[in-house]
């Protein structure tokens, strides 16, 4: 029993800050600030420091010094990455983007969407109408055939309706490729429910749309329609976009922990894992791992670096068994677990900037900076930021015996950050990071089951 005082607490946090849109603009304003804010305000927190008799004091005793003037590294731009999609390749613009691009082109590999089910409750008729139209007119550019889907209407919008309907249709026809379900805004039950069927229960790719975000003008239900159908496409295997990449014999392993007060068992963690191969082709594979907490350490069992296919793995540098597998050159693992990985990475709060004459700017991607004393580690900023500033994500090289260059370990990191569908632009970290934060995601907050293991190797959870 734990009583508190109300003389001595008070509460924190802003519950109510999503509600009052005046506030929320003016604390985004706060934390979305040039590179020269923010330079003005570090540099003026110095000096107070500096000028205090007391903070100097306390600094002199642990002998400590602060510089008045942030730290000055000298970086490098890599070369900008050519993306490829089936029939063409193009260099990006300046904001690493090609959302164009590939709602007019078509993809590297597509899947047409033949035998499909369609569930709404009748209210929403309209809503499904309007999705039907958008996703014949937006198919044919992409290079995607949509058939015409098996129909239920639901007579209300309850979970019983939305399970005993799926489960029904699910159960009379032979193979169905993919479930779409239109819901109502804020039923986030109706969403885990269809998701724990479509996950655990009854395996199945399954796409759930708000009813809001198909509402409003033509322009915007389009172009939702567009990233339903690329997000379908990659649900049912295909692939969109890639890049060149010169090692094909090459498996990269994305993790993070899901922490075991998200999931069904107290006494385990469950560890999600992430595979891409790229020999040539991209394949995924995602099994769930068990994982034990003993004393603080994090123990990743071996067994997590086999891919339903038995290929034996090694993580650059660390031989998981003491031998290769035929035809696999190596293996980079990024565990995106408290915030590193290997090469890893770190969420911090670092602000780089790029100094230019006379002025402080925000650093284009892609650039590379150099840790100090860390040998290979570095920062990279691979993602372009339309406000403020941009974090760059650090990098800590653990293990390297494949003996790839400072560069070439850069290059690498960058190129992967280029092939997280869900986004046609750079992202912060690399994409099987992505891809084991969302699959988490969804364990740990809405299924709190094991998926299936017929799933393993489609991104269902995108």
């Amino acid at each position: 029993l734990v009583l508190l005082v109300p003389e001595l607490t008070f509460l924190t946090g802003l519950s109510d800050l999503r509600k009052n849109s005046r506030m929320l603009k003016e604390v985004m304003w706060e934390m979305i600030q040039s590179p020269q804010q923010h330079y003005q305000r570090l540099t003026s927190l110095l000096r107070r420091i500096r000028d205090s008799p007391d903070a100097s004091r306390e600094l002199e005793r642990w002998g400590l010094r602060l510089d008045t003037d942030i730290y000055r590294t000298q970086g490098h731009i890599l070369p900008v990455e050519r993306i490829n999609l089936r029939h063409r390749s193009f260099l990006p613009a300046e904001d690493v983007g090609w959302h164009r691009e590939v709602t007019k082109e078509v993809p590297i590999a597509v899947i047409s969407i033949n035998s499909w089910l369609l569930v709404y409750p009748k209210r929403l008729q309209h809503v499904a109408k309007d999705l039907l139209g958008a996703m014949r007119s937006s198919c044919g550019a992409m290079g995607i055939q949509v058939g015409q889907p098996t129909v239920q209407e639901l007579r209300d919008d309850r979970i019983e309706s939305y399970v005993r309907s799926i489960q029904s249709s699910l159960g009379s026809q032979d193979k169905v490729q993919l479930l779409l379900c239109i819901i109502p805004s804020g039923r986030d039950d109706v969403y885990g429910a269809i998701k724990k069927l479509c996950c655990v229960q009854t395996p199945v790719p399954s796409q759930v749309i708000n009813a809001q975000s198909l509402t409003g003008h033509p322009g915007k239900i389009r172009s939702v329609v567009q990233k339903v159908l690329l997000q379908i496409n990659c649900k049912l295997g295909g692939q969109l976009w890639g890049v060149d990449i010169p090692l094909k014999q090459l498996r990269v392993v994305g993790m993070e922990i899901i922490p075991k007060s998200h999931f069904f068992s107290p006494l385990q963690k469950q560890l999600r894992v992430v595979g891409m191969d790229i020999i040539p082709k991209s394949h995924f594979f995602s099994p769930l791992q068990k994982q034990l907490r003993v004393v603080g350490m994090e123990i990743i069992p071996k067994s997590h670096f086999f891919s339903p296919l038995q290929k034996q793995l090694m993580v650059v540098g660390m031989d998981i068994h003491h031998s290769r597998s035929p035809g696999m050159r190596s293996v980079i693992g990024f565990v995106a677990s408290m915030n590193q990985y290997v090469a890893s990475w770190e969420r911090g709060g670092r602000c780089v900037f790029l100094l230019c004459p006379g002025n402080l700017q925000d650093i284009p991607p892609p650039n590379p900076l150099p840790w100090p004393g860390r040998g290979q580690d570095f920062f990279l900023l691979a993602h372009h930021s339309r406000q403020g500033c941009s974090v760059p994500t650090r990098y800590i090289c653990m293990w390297n015996t494949a003996n790839l260059s400072s560069e070439h370990l850069q290059r690498l990191t960058f190129k992967l950050c280029h092939l997280y569908w869900n986004w046609p632009g750079t992202v912060r970290v690399p994409a099987p990071c992505k891809y084991a934060h969302k699959l988490a995601f969804l364990v740990g907050q809405v299924l709190h089951h094991e998926p299936s293991a017929h799933l393993s190797e489609q991104l269902f959870f995108l």
